[in-house]
């Protein structure tokens, strides 16, 4: 009966509980500050923070995302002056996705609101647990990965 309630536990946290609790102060803080940019269009302006100038394809890989949804979501993001696409300088066929000035601007206070919520989130947490947690999780996600 135990190894149930810790199924349902984990299957709680998993299927959205966690996520929930997460999003609210979220979407509290962007509508605050006026942030208008979805969890996805920031993963690929810290994308670009990290590494500028990278083709589409290479964002795809790395967001783990098709070329149609990465299409889509920088179309927003170039409507938004957040990034540019500038032709290769090699391939002109090829477009190096560029994140702007004010995609900058608006990454710093997106990544101040995330790093603001994720401390409370994981405030009484030993860092020991929370390196724990993360190789939980990232095994999980491995063994899902992988067909059975």
């Amino acid at each position: 009966m135990e190894a149930i309630l810790e199924y349902e536990d984990i299957l709680s946290v998993l299927t959205g509980k966690i996520i929930d609790k997460l999003r609210s102060p979220f979407y509290k803080a962007f509508a605050r500050e006026r942030i208008v940019i979805s969890s996805e269009q920031y993963t690929i302006l810290a994308c670009l923070v990290r590494k500028n100038m990278v083709t589409q394809q290479t964002l795809c890989v790395t967001i783990k995302k098709d070329k149609p949804n990465v299409t889509r979501l920088l179309d927003r993001l170039e409507n938004k002056r957040l990034v540019q696409r500038l032709p290769d300088a090699e391939d002109k066929r090829k477009k190096r996705i560029c994140i702007t000035e004010l995609g900058k601007h608006v990454y710093d206070r997106v990544n101040c609101i995330v790093g603001d919520t994720m401390s409370h989130a994981t405030k009484n947490i030993d860092k020991q647990q929370m390196v724990v947690f993360q190789n939980v999780l990232r095994h999980m996600i491995t063994n899902l990965s992988t067909e059975r």
